[in-house]
């Protein structure tokens, strides 16, 4: 069950007749694992290669510059820095209630930011003199990601047959976000144990999600044939991306393209008793607070009814924050 690479090269350069068929490709993939990898993307690959080295100086800076990043989890937005342990991803997929809350919680530390222009959650930065253009380098990455996500959300809606701004018209990237995480290294027995992991099986709460990935294994998807059990996602190359179906697009399709459940765990063919430290990059393409997340009419039928209420996008947001953060 292994997830397609499209050639989105199309995307800027192609005619209508190929970016169509990039189109039917990407939504069958989309609906079918939940997932889809790109290659020869408008993301720049220097880009992404310069946002990784920050994140990476971002996480080796002294603690007493980071705590007054710190993300406070009261907030319906994450901004700034999250600590080690801090996200419990455990609460929101595999807690059925039949067995206790795991001894620890995500082995891993992490940053949020938005859009620069954010004054509902403004973000937070570390000083330039701490750490000379951070800010910039995510702006740009930002917007770059959003653009794409835009294009990508147009280009599904079109493979529906639906107008091409019904994604776009609810969505201008003013309440998306960048994640950035850390793993730093552990002790295999203590991942294998089963009482901590590096991110547990959960669900994005957007439209759809861009993975940048690191080189070092760990990401993994469901197969879907075989629920719960989980295949890694292989690394071709650095120009790759990953796109993930988000709740907000099964939302809003009633169910029709299903959110893409993934984890992170440690390499499965590791023989070291010390997991190796990782790095991730991910951009959360969101619905604008104020909309709707709802199942649209569209995708409602009489043998269908809605199977989502009506949020607005932050209250959804927002639940599904406190359902994580859960003290």
């Amino acid at each position: 069950m292994s997830i397609p690479v499209l050639d989105a090269s199309v995307l800027s350069g192609g005619t209508l007749e190929q970016r169509a068929e990039f189109g039917m490709k990407l939504l069958e993939s989309l609906a079918t694992f939940g997932f889809a990898k790109l290659v020869n993307h408008p993301v720049p690959v220097p880009l992404v290669k310069e946002t990784f080295d920050q994140i990476k100086k971002f996480f080796k800076l002294p603690y007493d510059v980071k705590i007054p990043l710190r993300n406070d989890p009261k907030k319906g937005q994450q901004r700034g820095w999250s600590v080690p342990g801090e996200e419990k991803t455990w609460w929101l997929e595999s807690n059925t209630g039949e067995i206790a809350e795991p001894q620890f919680s995500d082995n891993k530390e992490s940053f949020d930011c938005g859009h620069p222009n954010d004054k509902q959650f403004p973000n937070v930065w570390p000083s330039e003199a701490d750490l000379p253009g951070y800010q910039d380098t995510m702006d740009r990455f930002f917007f770059s990601c959003g653009d794409l996500t835009l294009v990508l959300l147009e280009v599904i809606a079109r493979a529906l047959n639906l107008c091409p701004t019904i994604f776009t018209s609810r969505c201008t990237n003013e309440a998306s976000t960048i994640r950035i995480n850390h793993f730093p290294p552990m002790e295999r027995i203590k991942l294998d144990q089963g009482k901590i992991s590096r991110i547990w099986p959960h669900k994005d709460f957007g439209i759809i999600s861009l993975v940048f990935p690191d080189s070092t294994p760990g990401l993994e998807y469901e197969d879907r044939r075989n629920p719960g059990t989980f295949i890694p996602m292989p690394y071709g190359s650095e120009d790759e991306v990953v796109i993930l179906v988000s709740e907000t697009m099964e939302r809003w399709t009633n169910g029709v393209i299903r959110a893409g459940l993934h984890q992170v765990s440690r390499p499965r063919d590791l023989e070291e008793k010390v997991v190796p430290e990782r790095w991730s990059l991910v951009y959360f393409n969101k619905a604008d607070r104020h909309v709707n997340v709802g199942s649209f009419k569209e995708f409602v039928t009489p043998d269908k009814p809605p199977l989502y209420k009506n949020l607005t996008a932050l209250e959804y947001q927002s639940l599904r924050n406190a359902a994580h953060y859960p003290h």
